[in-house]
């Protein structure tokens, strides 16, 4: 009986997510809705991930939506 087997690699392009996160603020520092509210978008310890700021919901799920349209527009997939 024959004995299958396969391995599964998942990688991630460093360079395509650090041009997401500057597209990304670049559109947060620019957006009048943003202006002199804390709302920002850092990096947690080791580039990891994104850590996003605001001080509504709005503001956060709109920070969510330009980095999931920033991913989306790189080719990227959304569970990344």
């Amino acid at each position: 009986m024959p004995n299958f087997s396969f391995d599964i690699v998942s990688e991630l392009n460093m360079s395509e997510i650090n041009n997401v996160f500057d597209q990304a603020k670049r559109e947060i520092d620019n957006r009048y809705d943003f202006k002199n509210t804390p709302a920002r978008l850092e990096w947690l310890d080791e580039k990891k991930g994104f850590k996003v700021y605001g001080s509504a919901d709005f503001q956060i799920d709109s920070i969510v939506d330009i980095l999931r349209k920033k991913i989306a527009t790189r080719g990227l997939d959304q569970k990344i």
